[in-house]
């Protein structure tokens, strides 16, 4: 792993993240109308219906001057790496990788939470027996051992009254995991629910799941992570691609299917996939249900909870950490300073709330 390239004290991250604050508008206007601004950012996975508001993105960027090249993921955990190298100048990461590099001792700074959560938990067939957690006791339930959710099978089970060996563990890759679920040879999966479910839901499995997040294990999702450094050197791009990220979710949010027009626009290769629309729409809709979150009605689009930070951080450490790790502080990696601006009234939240209800999970 590299190592910490330069680190900040807490008083003074946050004194110069309180001088930025001050200056805060989120307005859309042209801030780098001189000479525009070109930045990659890096996806953590493929482009697809969780993270689709990054495309929506680009027009509200655009008008402050950013032109925003957006390139495909292969993980999170790639992706923070890829951050702290100074290979992106943002990534949009799931939050509990994040934080596991940076107890790994990588620079990483979050500047606004964008998707409220993973969705790892396990899923069973909508028949099954299985009718909560508890009965998950003598089951078969299957696992690709590299997957982000596993590490933390074993929290989710004390908290619902189990233990490993209550459940038989099975070992799968990560191709036929949902498959092993389908073909009924396993009683249950451990997964991150929203990429799990397009596949399932193509074969005529509509699961029942248990998300983690429901039993004392709240995770964020996707946030908007740079490092500390690009954030000492360039505050004004680093507000204003937060301030366009959340014009660009509340877009989403809002405007569905205007928004996969715009990444068919974007990516004219996606539309080839017959299933590519409906994959699309699930994803989206799984997103949206979670994104109606008290976090955003109540601060905005983008807020995230420090409380929450701090439990993912003591949960990644404990789950994950290695002789000689340093837990990190969570004042050190995640800011609210440029979040809070964009906000939607009561009626678009009932909106958003109507159009997404069927895709609520757990």
């Amino acid at each position: 792993m590299p190592a910490r390239k330069s680190s900040l004290s807490r008083r003074r991250f946050t004194a110069s993240a309180g001088t930025v604050a001050a200056a805060v508008t989120f307005a859309p206007k042209t801030i780098f109308a001189q000479k525009k601004v070109t930045v990659k950012y890096t996806l953590a996975w493929l482009p697809e219906g969780a993270n689709i508001w990054s495309y929506a993105a680009k027009p509200f960027w655009a008008k402050q001057g950013i032109e925003v090249v957006i390139e495909k993921g292969t993980g999170s955990a790639a992706a923070t790496q890829a951050i702290a190298q100074g290979k992106y100048e943002f990534g949009i990461p799931a939050a509990p990788n994040a934080i596991q590099q940076a107890v790994k001792g990588l620079p990483l700074l979050a500047l606004g939470c964008f998707n409220y959560d993973t969705t790892m938990g396990v899923a069973v067939r909508p028949e099954s027996g299985i009718k909560a957690p508890a009965d998950l006791k003598g089951k078969k339930v299957g696992s690709t051992l590299t997957s982000g959710e596993y590490p933390f099978l074993p929290a989710f089970l004390k908290n619902v009254g189990l233990e490993m060996p209550d459940i038989q563990s099975i070992s799968l890759d990560s191709k036929v995991r949902e498959v092993a679920l389908i073909e009924k040879q396993c009683d249950a999966i451990t997964c991150y629910v929203a990429s799990a479910l397009p596949k399932l839901v193509a074969s005529n499995v509509n699961p029942r799941v248990f998300l983690y997040s429901k039993h004392g294990l709240p995770f964020y999702a996707h946030c908007l992570t740079t490092t500390p450094d690009y954030f000492v050197k360039e505050k004004g791009i680093c507000q204003a691609m937060t301030a366009g990220l959340a014009e660009g979710v509340k877009y989403t949010l809002l405007h569905p299917q205007e928004t996969i027009e715009l990444l068919f626009k974007e990516l004219p290769e996606l539309k080839l996939a017959s299933t590519a629309k409906e994959q699309l729409e699930i994803g989206m809709g799984v997103w949206s249900a979670n994104y109606v979150a008290k976090e955003a009605i109540e601060k905005g689009v983008g807020w995230s909870d420090p409380a929450v930070y701090a439990k993912m951080t003591d949960l990644v450490f404990a789950a994950s950490a290695a002789s000689g790790d340093k837990k990190p502080d969570p004042a050190t990696l995640f800011i609210n300073d440029f979040v809070g601006g964009v906000k939607l009234g009561d009626a678009e939240w009932a909106q958003v709330k109507a159009g997404s209800a069927k895709y609520a999970l757990g």
